[in-house]
């Protein structure tokens, strides 16, 4: 047996959540957020790390984790509806740059207005695309929490549950 821990895949991940999703009741919301280390976590790391291995030296491929954004999915009317919420405690600030926002809608998420508050909706009742709608969001969720949002593997992903009664 080994000692080392299962690592999930983004692939094993999206479908999990599809799944998750697809079994939505009009009760049920999941949440979202990608996990950022603590500023003296970070600090004590890169202090840690061996030389020439220092965080900030060499620049990483994906996105640093942003604080205080998350996504909500709930199923409203038979719809799947997705939320991102970039403000911080709802005040209209964010800690999304520009370009970030702008990733978000050209992945298909929907903006209305300036607030950092991003939308979209998934299988109208009795729609053709109904029975595709927890798979096409699950990616999206994906799409949004590694490419944008920071998160470097499913395990940096920390998902809530609405509780069960």
């Amino acid at each position: 047996m080994s000692d080392r821990p299962l690592v999930e895949t983004w692939e094993a991940w999206t479908s999990r959540i599809a799944l998750d999703l697809a079994a939505l009741t009009e009760d049920d919301w999941l949440t979202f957020t990608v996990h950022v280390a603590s500023h003296a976590a970070s600090t004590y790391a890169a202090a840690r790390a061996p030389r020439g291995r220092r965080r900030g030296g060499a620049r990483s491929a994906r996105p640093a984790p942003v604080p205080d954004v998350f996504v909500q999915a709930r199923l409203l009317a038979g719809v799947l509806a997705l939320e991102c919420i970039g403000d911080t405690e709802f005040e209209g600030l964010t800690d999304l740059t520009r370009d970030q926002q702008a990733a978000l809608v050209g992945l298909g998420w929907a903006r209305e207005g300036d607030e950092p508050e991003f939308s979209r909706t998934f299988g109208a009742p009795g729609g053709a695309d109904a029975a595709e709608a927890p798979d096409a969001a699950a990616a999206l969720l994906r799409a949004s929490l590694s490419g944008v949002l920071g998160a470097g593997s499913p395990a940096d992903v920390d998902v809530r549950r609405a509780p069960r009664r």
